[in-house]
Protein backbone atom coordinates (compact mmCIF):
# COMPACT_ATOMS: atom_id res chain seq x y z
CA UNK A 1 0.00 0.00 0.00
CA UNK A 2 1.35 3.45 -0.90
CA UNK A 3 1.92 5.79 2.02
CA UNK A 4 0.80 8.78 -0.01
CA UNK A 5 -0.87 9.64 -3.29
CA UNK A 6 0.24 12.55 -5.49
CA UNK A 7 -3.22 14.10 -5.26
CA UNK A 8 -3.46 13.76 -1.47
CA UNK A 9 -2.63 16.57 0.93
CA UNK A 10 0.55 14.81 2.05
CA UNK A 11 1.46 14.12 -1.56
CA UNK A 12 1.10 17.79 -2.52
CA UNK A 13 3.30 18.84 0.39
CA UNK A 14 5.98 16.33 -0.60
CA UNK A 15 5.90 17.53 -4.21
CA UNK A 16 6.44 21.12 -3.04
CA UNK A 17 9.30 20.04 -0.77
CA UNK A 18 10.81 18.00 -3.61
CA UNK A 19 10.72 21.09 -5.85
CA UNK A 20 12.05 23.48 -3.18
CA UNK A 21 14.91 21.41 -1.75
CA UNK A 22 17.11 21.29 -4.89
CA UNK A 23 16.75 25.06 -5.25
CA UNK A 24 17.64 25.66 -1.62
CA UNK A 25 20.53 23.18 -1.65
CA UNK A 26 22.25 24.52 -4.76
CA UNK A 27 25.46 26.34 -3.78
CA UNK A 28 24.27 26.48 -0.17
CA UNK A 29 27.14 27.53 2.08
CA UNK A 30 29.56 28.33 -0.75
CA UNK A 31 29.18 32.11 -0.49
CA UNK A 32 32.05 33.90 1.27
CA UNK A 33 30.53 36.27 3.81
CA UNK A 34 32.34 39.41 2.72
CA UNK A 35 30.48 42.32 4.35
CA UNK A 36 29.79 43.32 7.94
CA UNK A 37 26.06 42.75 7.42
CA UNK A 38 26.57 39.25 6.03
CA UNK A 39 28.99 38.17 8.77
CA UNK A 40 27.36 39.84 11.79
CA UNK A 41 25.09 37.08 13.07
CA UNK A 42 27.61 34.37 12.24
CA UNK A 43 30.16 36.22 14.41
CA UNK A 44 27.59 36.51 17.21
CA UNK A 45 26.95 32.77 17.01
CA UNK A 46 30.70 32.15 17.01
CA UNK A 47 30.97 34.15 20.24
CA UNK A 48 28.09 32.19 21.80
CA UNK A 49 29.88 28.91 21.13
CA UNK A 50 33.28 30.23 22.21
CA UNK A 51 32.10 31.58 25.58
CA UNK A 52 29.10 29.27 26.01
CA UNK A 53 27.01 32.32 26.88
CA UNK A 54 23.68 32.25 25.05
CA UNK A 55 22.13 35.21 26.86
CA UNK A 56 24.86 37.80 26.27
CA UNK A 57 26.26 37.41 22.73
CA UNK A 58 29.10 39.82 22.01
CA UNK A 59 30.29 41.37 18.77
CA UNK A 60 34.04 41.93 18.78
CA UNK A 61 34.07 42.17 22.55
CA UNK A 62 30.97 44.37 22.99
CA UNK A 63 27.46 43.29 23.99
CA UNK A 64 25.11 43.40 21.02
CA UNK A 65 21.66 44.98 21.35
CA UNK A 66 20.94 46.22 17.81
CA UNK A 67 18.75 43.19 17.11
CA UNK A 68 17.35 40.38 19.29
CA UNK A 69 19.52 37.23 19.19
CA UNK A 70 17.14 34.63 17.70
CA UNK A 71 19.05 34.40 14.40
CA UNK A 72 22.37 34.09 16.25
CA UNK A 73 20.90 31.40 18.51
CA UNK A 74 19.73 29.36 15.52
CA UNK A 75 23.12 29.65 13.80
CA UNK A 76 24.84 28.62 17.03
CA UNK A 77 22.48 25.64 17.37
CA UNK A 78 23.19 24.57 13.78
CA UNK A 79 26.93 24.95 14.40
CA UNK A 80 27.01 23.35 17.86
CA UNK A 81 27.59 19.71 16.73
CA UNK A 82 30.92 20.62 15.11
CA UNK A 83 31.79 23.32 17.64
CA UNK A 84 32.37 26.25 15.30
CA UNK A 85 30.52 28.37 12.74
CA UNK A 86 31.17 27.68 9.06
CA UNK A 87 29.83 29.22 5.87
CA UNK A 88 27.41 26.30 5.63
CA UNK A 89 26.15 26.17 9.22
CA UNK A 90 25.71 29.96 9.19
CA UNK A 91 23.08 29.77 6.43
CA UNK A 92 21.24 26.59 7.46
CA UNK A 93 18.65 28.55 9.55
CA UNK A 94 17.88 30.87 6.62
CA UNK A 95 17.48 27.96 4.21
CA UNK A 96 15.16 26.14 6.63
CA UNK A 97 13.20 29.36 7.18
CA UNK A 98 12.73 29.68 3.40
CA UNK A 99 11.44 26.10 3.25
CA UNK A 100 9.12 26.73 6.20
CA UNK A 101 7.82 29.93 4.59
CA UNK A 102 7.15 28.02 1.36
CA UNK A 103 5.04 25.46 3.22
CA UNK A 104 3.22 28.18 5.17
CA UNK A 105 2.37 29.94 1.91
CA UNK A 106 1.04 26.67 0.53
CA UNK A 107 -1.15 26.25 3.61
CA UNK A 108 -2.34 29.87 3.59
CA UNK A 109 -3.05 29.84 -0.15
CA UNK A 110 -4.99 26.60 0.30
CA UNK A 111 -6.94 28.16 3.18
CA UNK A 112 -7.83 31.25 1.15
CA UNK A 113 -8.35 29.97 -2.40
CA UNK A 114 -7.82 26.20 -2.60
CA UNK A 115 -5.02 23.73 -3.32
CA UNK A 116 -4.14 24.97 -6.82
CA UNK A 117 -3.62 28.51 -5.58
CA UNK A 118 -1.57 27.32 -2.62
CA UNK A 119 0.71 25.14 -4.74
CA UNK A 120 1.28 27.88 -7.32
CA UNK A 121 1.94 30.51 -4.66
CA UNK A 122 4.49 28.28 -2.90
CA UNK A 123 6.36 27.48 -6.12
CA UNK A 124 6.32 31.13 -7.17
CA UNK A 125 7.65 32.27 -3.79
CA UNK A 126 10.65 29.94 -3.80
CA UNK A 127 11.69 31.17 -7.27
CA UNK A 128 11.63 34.88 -6.48
CA UNK A 129 15.08 36.44 -6.56
CA UNK A 130 14.85 38.04 -3.12
CA UNK A 131 13.83 34.74 -1.52
CA UNK A 132 16.40 32.71 -3.47
CA UNK A 133 19.22 35.04 -2.38
CA UNK A 134 18.28 35.54 1.26
CA UNK A 135 17.79 31.81 1.80
CA UNK A 136 21.59 31.72 1.33
CA UNK A 137 22.52 34.60 3.65
CA UNK A 138 22.85 34.40 7.46
CA UNK A 139 20.71 37.52 7.88
CA UNK A 140 17.46 37.55 9.91
CA UNK A 141 15.26 38.70 7.02
CA UNK A 142 14.31 35.22 5.78
CA UNK A 143 13.52 34.08 9.31
CA UNK A 144 11.40 37.17 9.94
CA UNK A 145 9.59 36.67 6.62
CA UNK A 146 8.71 33.08 7.56
CA UNK A 147 7.39 34.18 10.97
CA UNK A 148 5.40 37.05 9.45
CA UNK A 149 3.82 34.62 6.99
CA UNK A 150 3.04 32.14 9.78
CA UNK A 151 1.52 34.81 12.01
CA UNK A 152 -0.82 36.12 9.29
CA UNK A 153 -1.75 32.55 8.38
CA UNK A 154 -2.85 32.15 12.00
CA UNK A 155 -4.70 35.46 11.75
CA UNK A 156 -6.75 34.17 8.81
CA UNK A 157 -7.45 30.89 10.58
CA UNK A 158 -8.32 32.66 13.85
CA UNK A 159 -10.91 34.85 12.10
CA UNK A 160 -12.66 31.68 10.96
CA UNK A 161 -12.20 29.38 13.93
CA UNK A 162 -11.15 31.56 16.88
CA UNK A 163 -9.98 29.97 20.10
CA UNK A 164 -6.27 29.52 20.86
CA UNK A 165 -5.39 30.43 17.28
CA UNK A 166 -5.46 34.07 18.37
CA UNK A 167 -2.76 33.25 20.91
CA UNK A 168 -0.75 31.63 18.10
CA UNK A 169 -1.15 34.75 15.93
CA UNK A 170 0.09 37.14 18.58
CA UNK A 171 2.75 34.71 19.79
CA UNK A 172 4.18 34.46 16.27
CA UNK A 173 4.20 38.26 16.02
CA UNK A 174 6.35 38.26 19.14
CA UNK A 175 8.60 35.60 17.61
CA UNK A 176 9.03 37.76 14.48
CA UNK A 177 10.18 40.57 16.79
CA UNK A 178 12.84 38.23 18.18
CA UNK A 179 14.06 37.74 14.61
CA UNK A 180 14.64 41.42 13.76
CA UNK A 181 13.22 43.76 16.35
CA UNK A 182 10.38 46.23 15.64
CA UNK A 183 10.27 45.27 11.95
CA UNK A 184 8.82 41.95 13.09
CA UNK A 185 5.72 43.74 14.36
CA UNK A 186 4.58 44.32 10.76
CA UNK A 187 1.80 41.67 11.04
CA UNK A 188 0.07 43.83 13.66
CA UNK A 189 -0.16 46.73 11.19
CA UNK A 190 -1.34 44.46 8.37
CA UNK A 191 -3.96 42.75 10.53
CA UNK A 192 -5.18 46.04 11.99
CA UNK A 193 -5.50 47.69 8.55
CA UNK A 194 -7.34 44.66 7.16
CA UNK A 195 -9.64 44.47 10.20
CA UNK A 196 -10.48 48.18 10.06
CA UNK A 197 -11.42 47.83 6.39
CA UNK A 198 -13.52 44.72 7.01
CA UNK A 199 -15.07 45.25 10.44
CA UNK A 200 -15.02 49.06 10.77
CA UNK A 201 -15.43 50.20 14.40
CA UNK A 202 -15.47 46.68 15.82
CA UNK A 203 -12.05 45.81 14.40
CA UNK A 204 -10.18 45.76 17.71
CA UNK A 205 -12.74 43.43 19.31
CA UNK A 206 -12.63 41.01 16.36
CA UNK A 207 -8.84 40.93 16.68
CA UNK A 208 -8.97 40.32 20.46
CA UNK A 209 -6.49 43.21 20.56
CA UNK A 210 -6.20 43.90 24.34
CA UNK A 211 -5.50 40.25 25.18
CA UNK A 212 -3.36 39.85 22.08
CA UNK A 213 -1.10 42.78 22.91
CA UNK A 214 -0.55 41.25 26.33
CA UNK A 215 0.65 38.07 24.61
CA UNK A 216 3.02 40.08 22.39
CA UNK A 217 4.42 41.96 25.38
CA UNK A 218 4.96 38.74 27.31
CA UNK A 219 6.86 37.25 24.38
CA UNK A 220 9.13 40.23 23.61
CA UNK A 221 9.68 41.61 27.13
CA UNK A 222 12.44 39.14 28.18
CA UNK A 223 14.80 40.72 25.66
CA UNK A 224 14.22 44.20 27.09
CA UNK A 225 14.44 42.97 30.69
CA UNK A 226 17.69 41.12 30.02
CA UNK A 227 19.23 44.13 28.30
CA UNK A 228 18.02 46.51 31.02
CA UNK A 229 19.58 44.36 33.74
CA UNK A 230 22.85 43.93 31.82
CA UNK A 231 23.55 47.33 30.21
CA UNK A 232 20.63 49.73 30.12
CA UNK A 233 22.69 52.49 28.45
CA UNK A 234 23.68 50.29 25.51
CA UNK A 235 20.12 48.98 25.18
CA UNK A 236 18.65 52.50 25.18
CA UNK A 237 21.15 53.61 22.52
CA UNK A 238 20.34 50.60 20.33
CA UNK A 239 16.59 51.21 20.60
CA UNK A 240 16.90 54.93 19.87
CA UNK A 241 19.39 54.78 17.00
CA UNK A 242 19.31 51.29 15.50
CA UNK A 243 15.60 50.49 15.84
CA UNK A 244 13.81 53.84 15.72
CA UNK A 245 15.93 56.51 14.06
CA UNK A 246 17.31 54.08 11.47
CA UNK A 247 13.81 53.50 10.06
CA UNK A 248 12.45 57.00 10.61
CA UNK A 249 11.30 58.84 7.46
CA UNK A 250 13.71 61.29 5.85
CA UNK A 251 13.18 64.16 3.37
CA UNK A 252 12.63 62.62 -0.08
CA UNK A 253 15.41 62.61 -2.65
CA UNK A 254 15.60 61.16 -6.15
CA UNK A 255 17.45 58.09 -4.85
CA UNK A 256 15.00 57.52 -1.98
CA UNK A 257 12.02 57.73 -4.35
CA UNK A 258 13.54 55.39 -6.94
CA UNK A 259 15.05 52.86 -4.52
CA UNK A 260 11.73 51.29 -3.41
CA UNK A 261 10.69 50.56 -7.00
CA UNK A 262 14.11 49.18 -7.84
CA UNK A 263 14.15 46.98 -4.72
CA UNK A 264 10.62 45.70 -5.30
CA UNK A 265 11.50 44.67 -8.84
CA UNK A 266 14.71 43.00 -7.61
CA UNK A 267 12.94 41.00 -4.89
CA UNK A 268 10.05 39.84 -7.08
CA UNK A 269 12.09 39.12 -10.23
CA UNK A 270 11.29 37.32 -12.54
CA UNK A 271 7.64 37.05 -11.48
CA UNK A 272 7.35 40.82 -11.51
CA UNK A 273 6.71 40.29 -15.25
CA UNK A 274 3.21 39.00 -14.55
CA UNK A 275 2.46 41.51 -11.78
CA UNK A 276 0.51 44.04 -13.91
CA UNK A 277 -1.93 41.29 -14.96
CA UNK A 278 -2.31 40.09 -11.38
CA UNK A 279 -2.85 43.58 -9.96
CA UNK A 280 -5.41 44.42 -12.65
CA UNK A 281 -7.33 41.23 -11.88
CA UNK A 282 -7.07 41.83 -8.11
CA UNK A 283 -8.42 45.38 -8.38
CA UNK A 284 -11.29 44.05 -10.46
CA UNK A 285 -12.05 41.41 -7.81
CA UNK A 286 -11.82 44.01 -5.02
CA UNK A 287 -14.87 45.74 -6.48
CA UNK A 288 -16.97 42.60 -6.17
CA UNK A 289 -18.56 40.83 -3.24
CA UNK A 290 -18.17 37.65 -1.30
CA UNK A 291 -15.46 35.71 0.50
CA UNK A 292 -13.04 35.71 -2.41
CA UNK A 293 -13.20 39.47 -2.57
CA UNK A 294 -12.42 39.73 1.16
CA UNK A 295 -9.39 37.50 0.79
CA UNK A 296 -8.06 39.41 -2.23
CA UNK A 297 -8.49 42.71 -0.38
CA UNK A 298 -6.61 41.19 2.59
CA UNK A 299 -3.64 40.31 0.37
CA UNK A 300 -3.69 43.72 -1.32
CA UNK A 301 -3.74 45.36 2.11
CA UNK A 302 -0.85 43.16 3.23
CA UNK A 303 1.23 44.15 0.19
CA UNK A 304 0.39 47.86 0.38
CA UNK A 305 1.12 48.15 4.11
CA UNK A 306 4.45 46.37 3.63
CA UNK A 307 5.50 48.64 0.77
CA UNK A 308 4.43 51.84 2.55
CA UNK A 309 6.11 50.99 5.85
CA UNK A 310 9.39 50.04 4.20
CA UNK A 311 9.41 52.66 1.46
CA UNK A 312 9.08 55.64 3.83
CA UNK A 313 11.96 54.52 6.05
CA UNK A 314 15.18 56.49 6.01
CA UNK A 315 17.39 53.67 4.77
CA UNK A 316 16.62 51.43 1.81
CA UNK A 317 17.92 47.91 1.33
CA UNK A 318 16.72 45.16 -0.98
CA UNK A 319 16.37 42.76 1.95
CA UNK A 320 13.82 45.01 3.68
CA UNK A 321 11.34 44.12 0.90
CA UNK A 322 11.67 40.32 1.19
CA UNK A 323 8.41 40.07 3.26
CA UNK A 324 6.58 41.55 0.26
CA UNK A 325 7.23 38.30 -1.62
CA UNK A 326 4.63 36.50 0.51
CA UNK A 327 1.43 38.44 -0.38
CA UNK A 328 2.57 38.86 -3.99
CA UNK A 329 3.14 35.10 -4.37
CA UNK A 330 -0.31 34.45 -2.88
CA UNK A 331 -1.91 36.91 -5.30
CA UNK A 332 -0.17 35.19 -8.21
CA UNK A 333 -1.44 31.85 -6.91
CA UNK A 334 -4.98 33.22 -6.72
CA UNK A 335 -4.74 34.66 -10.24
CA UNK A 336 -3.44 31.39 -11.64
CA UNK A 337 -6.07 29.24 -9.90
CA UNK A 338 -8.87 31.54 -11.03
CA UNK A 339 -7.73 31.43 -14.62
CA UNK A 340 -7.07 27.68 -14.79
CA UNK A 341 -9.64 26.13 -12.46
CA UNK A 342 -12.49 28.62 -12.69
CA UNK A 343 -11.76 29.57 -16.32
CA UNK A 344 -12.05 33.22 -15.40
CA UNK A 345 -10.99 35.70 -18.05
CA UNK A 346 -8.03 37.89 -17.19
CA UNK A 347 -8.36 41.63 -16.91
CA UNK A 348 -6.57 42.72 -20.11
CA UNK A 349 -3.37 44.74 -19.91
CA UNK A 350 -1.94 46.21 -23.10
CA UNK A 351 1.49 44.95 -24.07
CA UNK A 352 2.54 48.54 -24.61
CA UNK A 353 2.04 49.05 -20.87
CA UNK A 354 4.50 46.24 -20.20
CA UNK A 355 7.04 47.75 -22.57
CA UNK A 356 6.68 51.20 -21.00
CA UNK A 357 7.03 49.85 -17.45
CA UNK A 358 10.03 47.70 -18.39
CA UNK A 359 11.79 50.62 -20.07
CA UNK A 360 11.04 52.90 -17.11
CA UNK A 361 12.41 50.44 -14.55
CA UNK A 362 15.48 49.72 -16.70
CA UNK A 363 16.21 53.44 -17.06
CA UNK A 364 15.87 54.08 -13.35
CA UNK A 365 18.07 51.09 -12.54
CA UNK A 366 20.80 52.36 -14.86
CA UNK A 367 20.63 55.90 -13.44
CA UNK A 368 20.69 54.79 -9.80
CA UNK A 369 23.39 52.18 -10.42
CA UNK A 370 25.61 54.65 -12.26
CA UNK A 371 25.31 57.09 -9.34
CA UNK A 372 26.86 54.56 -6.97
CA UNK A 373 30.60 54.95 -6.46
CA UNK A 374 31.21 51.20 -6.87
CA UNK A 375 28.92 50.53 -9.82
CA UNK A 376 31.77 49.27 -12.04
CA UNK A 377 32.81 46.69 -9.44
CA UNK A 378 29.21 45.56 -8.90
CA UNK A 379 28.59 45.26 -12.64
CA UNK A 380 31.78 43.25 -13.08
CA UNK A 381 30.60 40.71 -10.49
CA UNK A 382 26.94 40.49 -11.48
CA UNK A 383 26.98 40.70 -15.28
CA UNK A 384 27.96 37.67 -17.40
CA UNK A 385 31.62 37.57 -18.43
CA UNK A 386 31.24 35.23 -21.41
CA UNK A 387 29.00 34.97 -24.43
CA UNK A 388 27.92 31.45 -23.46
CA UNK A 389 26.88 32.52 -19.98
CA UNK A 390 24.96 35.52 -21.30
CA UNK A 391 23.23 33.38 -23.94
CA UNK A 392 22.13 30.80 -21.37
CA UNK A 393 20.74 33.45 -19.00
CA UNK A 394 18.86 35.13 -21.85
CA UNK A 395 17.47 31.74 -22.88
CA UNK A 396 16.15 31.02 -19.37
CA UNK A 397 14.63 34.49 -19.14
CA UNK A 398 13.00 33.88 -22.52
CA UNK A 399 11.54 30.66 -21.12
CA UNK A 400 9.90 32.64 -18.31
CA UNK A 401 8.46 35.20 -20.71
CA UNK A 402 7.42 32.55 -23.24
CA UNK A 403 5.69 30.46 -20.59
CA UNK A 404 3.69 33.41 -19.28
CA UNK A 405 2.78 34.67 -22.76
CA UNK A 406 1.85 31.15 -23.81
CA UNK A 407 -0.41 30.77 -20.80
CA UNK A 408 -2.17 34.11 -21.17
CA UNK A 409 -2.47 34.34 -24.96
CA UNK A 410 -3.11 30.69 -25.82
CA UNK A 411 -5.16 29.99 -22.67
CA UNK A 412 -2.78 27.21 -21.57
CA UNK A 413 -1.83 28.73 -18.25
CA UNK A 414 -1.07 25.40 -16.55
CA UNK A 415 1.55 24.47 -19.15
CA UNK A 416 2.71 28.04 -19.39
CA UNK A 417 3.30 28.24 -15.66
CA UNK A 418 5.31 25.00 -15.68
CA UNK A 419 7.57 26.38 -18.43
CA UNK A 420 7.92 29.75 -16.70
CA UNK A 421 8.72 28.12 -13.34
CA UNK A 422 11.40 25.89 -14.87
CA UNK A 423 12.88 28.95 -16.58
CA UNK A 424 12.86 30.93 -13.33
CA UNK A 425 14.57 28.12 -11.42
CA UNK A 426 17.28 27.76 -14.08
CA UNK A 427 17.73 31.53 -14.37
CA UNK A 428 18.21 32.10 -10.64
CA UNK A 429 20.27 28.97 -10.02
CA UNK A 430 22.70 29.42 -12.91
CA UNK A 431 22.97 33.19 -12.55
CA UNK A 432 23.75 32.91 -8.85
CA UNK A 433 26.26 30.10 -9.42
CA UNK A 434 28.30 32.03 -11.97
CA UNK A 435 28.14 35.34 -10.08
CA UNK A 436 29.12 33.54 -6.88
CA UNK A 437 32.31 32.17 -8.43
CA UNK A 438 33.35 35.67 -9.51
CA UNK A 439 32.46 37.18 -6.16
CA UNK A 440 34.27 34.56 -4.11
CA UNK A 441 37.38 34.99 -6.22
CA UNK A 442 37.67 38.71 -5.43
CA UNK A 443 36.53 38.55 -1.78
CA UNK A 444 38.70 35.61 -0.76
CA UNK A 445 38.84 36.05 3.03
CA UNK A 446 39.94 32.43 3.59
CA UNK A 447 42.99 33.18 1.42
CA UNK A 448 43.73 36.31 3.49
CA UNK A 449 43.48 34.22 6.65
CA UNK A 450 45.87 31.59 5.30
CA UNK A 451 48.45 34.31 4.51
CA UNK A 452 48.04 35.97 7.91
CA UNK A 453 47.90 32.88 10.11
CA UNK A 454 51.69 32.43 10.55
CA UNK A 455 51.92 35.91 12.08
CA UNK A 456 49.15 35.59 14.66
CA UNK A 457 50.71 33.37 17.31
CA UNK A 458 52.28 36.07 19.52
CA UNK A 459 50.14 39.17 18.95
CA UNK A 460 47.85 40.92 21.36
CA UNK A 461 45.40 42.40 18.90
CA UNK A 462 44.12 41.93 15.36
CA UNK A 463 42.95 45.05 13.56
CA UNK A 464 41.03 45.93 10.40
CA UNK A 465 41.95 49.31 8.93
CA UNK A 466 39.61 50.64 6.27
CA UNK A 467 38.07 47.22 5.49
CA UNK A 468 35.11 45.34 7.07
CA UNK A 469 36.08 43.92 10.46
CA UNK A 470 33.38 41.27 10.93
CA UNK A 471 34.34 39.02 7.99
CA UNK A 472 37.87 38.96 9.42
CA UNK A 473 36.47 38.08 12.85
CA UNK A 474 34.51 35.20 11.30
CA UNK A 475 37.28 33.65 9.25
CA UNK A 476 40.06 34.37 11.76
CA UNK A 477 37.81 33.17 14.63
CA UNK A 478 38.91 35.93 16.98
CA UNK A 479 37.83 39.50 17.82
CA UNK A 480 38.96 42.21 15.42
CA UNK A 481 39.41 45.86 16.39
CA UNK A 482 38.12 48.15 13.60
CA UNK A 483 40.11 51.27 12.72
CA UNK A 484 38.23 53.84 10.66
CA UNK A 485 39.66 54.76 7.27
CA UNK A 486 39.91 58.45 8.21
CA UNK A 487 41.89 57.68 11.38
CA UNK A 488 45.62 56.91 11.64
CA UNK A 489 46.83 53.48 12.65
CA UNK A 490 47.18 53.68 16.47
CA UNK A 491 50.75 53.65 17.69
CA UNK A 492 51.95 51.19 20.32
CA UNK A 493 53.42 52.23 23.64
CA UNK A 494 56.55 50.55 25.01
CA UNK A 495 55.74 47.15 26.42
CA UNK A 496 52.50 46.69 24.49
CA UNK A 497 52.04 43.39 22.64
CA UNK A 498 52.55 43.40 18.89
CA UNK A 499 49.58 43.74 16.57
CA UNK A 500 48.67 42.54 13.10
CA UNK A 501 46.52 44.77 10.89
CA UNK A 502 44.74 43.89 7.66
CA UNK A 503 44.71 47.31 6.02
CA UNK A 504 43.60 48.93 2.84
CA UNK A 505 46.89 49.38 1.06
CA UNK A 506 46.28 53.00 0.10
CA UNK A 507 46.01 53.98 3.78
CA UNK A 508 49.55 52.88 4.52
CA UNK A 509 50.92 55.73 2.43
CA UNK A 510 49.99 58.25 5.12
CA UNK A 511 50.87 56.02 8.07
CA UNK A 512 53.78 57.24 10.19
CA UNK A 513 53.51 54.63 12.94
CA UNK A 514 56.82 53.18 14.03
CA UNK A 515 57.60 49.49 13.87
CA UNK A 516 55.26 48.72 10.96
CA UNK A 517 56.35 45.90 8.65
CA UNK A 518 54.37 44.69 5.63
CA UNK A 519 54.31 40.89 5.64
CA UNK A 520 51.92 40.22 2.76
CA UNK A 521 50.00 41.99 -0.01
CA UNK A 522 46.76 40.87 -1.64
CA UNK A 523 43.42 42.06 -3.03
CA UNK A 524 39.88 42.29 -1.66
CA UNK A 525 37.43 43.39 -4.29
CA UNK A 526 39.03 46.17 -6.32
CA UNK A 527 41.18 47.39 -3.42
CA UNK A 528 44.66 46.27 -2.58
CA UNK A 529 45.19 45.17 1.02
CA UNK A 530 48.32 44.76 3.06
CA UNK A 531 48.91 42.64 6.13
CA UNK A 532 51.17 44.57 8.46
CA UNK A 533 52.76 43.70 11.76
CA UNK A 534 53.39 46.46 14.27
CA UNK A 535 55.81 46.13 17.19
CA UNK A 536 56.11 48.41 20.18
CA UNK A 537 59.18 50.67 20.44
CA UNK A 538 62.09 48.80 21.94
CA UNK A 539 60.75 45.37 20.97
CA UNK A 540 62.95 42.90 19.17
CA UNK A 541 63.09 43.51 15.43
CA UNK A 542 60.54 41.52 13.46
CA UNK A 543 61.50 40.19 10.11
CA UNK A 544 59.05 38.78 7.61
CA UNK A 545 59.88 35.21 6.59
Amino acid sequence: MRLWRPDSQRGRVLWIVAAALPLLASDLGRRILATNDEARFAVLAQDILARNDWLHPMLNGSLYYNKPPLQAWLIAAASWPRGDVTQFTAVVPSALAALAATLVIWALGRELFGSDAGRTAALTFITMQGVFLHARLPLPDMLMTALIAASLWMYVVALRRGGTRWVAFYGLVGAAFWAKGPAGLLPLLVAAAAAVHRFKGAWWRRMRLPHGMLVVLLVISPWFVLGFLTDRTALSHAIAFDQVRWYAPAPPTFASVVAPLQNIVSVLFPWVIVLPLVVAQALRAARGRGTEREHVVFLLTWAIVTVVVVAVSRHQRMRYYVPLAVPVALLIGWWYAGSVVKRRGEQPVKWSVYATLAAFVAMLTLVVSAARPRWRDDARLLLPNSAGEAAFLLLTLALVVFGLVLGVRVKRLARGFAVAWAGAALLLGSGYHWALARRNAVYDYPKIYAATRPHLHDIGELRAWGIPALPLALYFQRPVVPVEADQPLPALSPGQPSTVTVAKASLLERSQSAGVVIVHRDWLGSAGVAIVRQDAPGAADFRSP
